[in-house]
């Protein structure tokens, strides 16, 4: 086993490419905001929508003509197909939680999910594929649990929001990883099966007069920047994944809820002691779960290396 064959520059390039990727979806919530002006359900159509031509574009240009379609042509199995459609299920309504999340002024709570999300997915591997932790992943697991008890307690209800958004964003993470296509194909084929209800969701909401997308220049322009705002990031994170190691990957992923915590704060969502002690845990948490990544990927390597 070696290791991978990328030059410094090359590593250097993936680190910028997934840098950029989670800086965008970290100022995702700025482009929701802009177009607060439509309901919820019509930016999350349209968002489907336009992401399919960009996706399309991408394919073409991440892989060249003959190359996507070939990746295409390997994915219309049966068995691939259903695990792509429960996926978009999946997605759908991870997408569909946050932009109303977004637009109802609960950026906070989605940041909440997204610091959740890598630890989740641990308790996921052991509890369905049976895997171990070390201490430290599972003093991190802890630290989540109490600072989401604490949260509910600050809200006064259980985060129902940010558990959502996690456990959608997880269950789509699971599926994916038995549905063996590149990102970016697999993100077209989800989209393609996700047309028709967006269209179904067009429709109803033209019926009743509140479409938005006919108003004028500006809002279809702004509607049409959510197929690269979807597109454009997973291409970036999928070129720079190829060339960083886990651990790094493990790291900049927390670039994003970070960013997201911040607009919530900067647009004056509700925070008080007890909510930003429940934070302060979860951060307790992070940490150890990334020092201990950092620490086995640090040991392979350098057994690779002797």
């Amino acid at each position: 086993m070696t290791l991978p064959p990328y030059t410094p520059e090359e590593t250097r390039a993936g680190l910028i490419a997934g840098i950029s990727a989670y800086l965008i979806w970290g100022l995702l919530p700025l482009y929701l905001k802009l177009v607060g002006f439509a309901d919820p359900m019509e930016v999350l159509a349209q968002r489907i929508l336009w992401s399919v031509p960009t996706l399309i574009i991408g394919i073409a240009l991440l892989s060249g003509v003959v190359g996507g379609l070939r990746e295409m042509r390997a994915a219309l199995r049966p068995r691939l197909l259903g695990a792509l459609t429960l996926s978009a299920i999946f997605i759908f309504f991870n997408w569909a939680i946050y932009v109303w999340a977004v637009a109802n002024d609960r950026v906070l709570d989605a940041a909440l999910a997204y610091f959740l999300a890598p630890l989740v997915q641990v308790a996921i591997g052991v509890v369905f594929y049976k895997e171990r932790l070390s201490a430290p992943q599972w003093a991190a697991l802890a630290f989540a649990t109490v600072g989401v008890v604490v949260q509910g307690v600050a809200l006064g209800a259980a985060p129902w929001i940010s558990l959502a958004l996690c456990a959608t964003w997880c269950a789509y993470t699971v599926v994916r990883k038995r549905a063996p296509v590149p990102a970016a194909t697999g993100l077209f084929f989800e989209t393609v099966i996700l047309v028709p209800p967006a269209i179904g969701l067009l429709l109803w909401l033209g019926a009743r007069g509140a479409l938005t997308f006919g108003d004028g220049l500006t809002p279809a322009l702004l509607f049409v920047l959510a197929g690269p705002a979807t597109a454009i990031p997973l291409a970036l994170f999928s070129f720079g994944a190829r060339r960083l190691p886990f651990a790094t990957i493990g790291l900049l992923q927390y670039i994003a809820p970070s960013l997201q915590f911040l607009i919530g704060m900067a647009y004056g969502e509700h925070m008080n002691a007890l909510r930003a002690g429940s934070f302060a845990l979860i951060w307790v948490g992070l940490a150890l779960f990334s020092y201990d990544v950092w620490r086995r990927e640090r040991r392979a390597r350098a057994a690779l290396q002797a």
